[in-house]
């Protein structure tokens, strides 16, 4: 049984405090409204050399992963919206465009707990204004820190408030 979209959601957490010991705690925001298509772009640093003798080695630096949140219309009601406006009209760089972003994989609707990541981002905005769908501040989530791997409850899942905990699935 292959999955279905939904199966996979990625949350940011609106507070912007970038401090991975909150994750537990964060009060987590799903992406997806409005979007039809949104992947975790992993962008692979390989570079191919050629030696002397004729033989061919790669060197794999590992994955400068990336993700897209376009269309992201402006939504006065949504947590991140602030921020999201924020960091396009009073253009914020560096540590201000830092947060946290969860994802999380639901492979099986029976199980209690589920696969879940918390990573270090920053989130820039591409471009604003947009057509006659509304105001559109389409942002790009790049990995820029730590990851930690551990498992949100199916309850806090199906309550619209995940609550991350660091560590294995037992079982």
């Amino acid at each position: 049984m292959k999955l279905t979209r939904e199966a996979m959601a990625h949350y940011l957490d609106p507070s912007f405090k970038n401090d991975l010991s909150a994750a537990g705690t964060a009060d987590w925001e799903v992406l997806g409204d409005d979007i039809e298509e949104m992947s975790m772009e992993m962008n692979p640093d390989t570079e191919q050399k050629k030696n002397i003798l004729g033989e061919t080695k790669n060197v794999d630096k590992g994955y400068e992963p990336s993700m897209d949140a376009d269309p992201y219309y402006a939504d006065p009601t949504k947590k991140i919206y602030p921020k999201v406006r924020s960091i396009a009209l009073d253009r914020l760089k560096g540590d201000q465009c830092n947060t946290l972003m969860l994802e999380v994989i639901i492979e099986d609707t029976e199980a209690t707990k589920h696969l879940a990541y918390v990573q270090q981002v920053m989130v820039k905005v591409k471009s604003y204004g947009g057509d006659t769908e509304g105001v559109n501040f389409p942002f790009t989530v790049s990995e820029n820190g730590s990851r930690v791997k551990g498992y949100v409850t199916a309850e806090s899942v199906k309550a619209g408030k995940p609550i991350f905990a660091e560590g294995e699935i037992a079982g």
